[in-house]
């Protein structure tokens, strides 16, 4: 079920950008792999629209899927 909404996948999929651009640019090792790792995380859960933090913590922005748990 997604739980990740049109503008909160818009803005992971920025930060998607700005953390791959800090890992392919970056002078420090350790920040490079840090930032590509959040990037992949930040993809992935664009991608999908499912974020497992939001599952956790019971958080859903996807405006279509609490239109249809109100109707239940």
């Amino acid at each position: 079920m997604r739980n990740v909404g049109t503008l909160d996948r818009d803005i992971r999929l920025v930060l998607t950008m700005v953390f791959g651009l800090i890992s392919l640019f970056g002078q420090l090792f350790w920040l490079q792999v840090i930032t590509g790792f959040l990037a992949l995380i930040m993809f992935a859960t664009a991608a999908y629209a499912v974020c497992p933090l939001y599952w956790i913590f019971r958080i859903n922005t996807c405006k279509r899927t609490r239109e249809q748990q109100q109707t239940r």
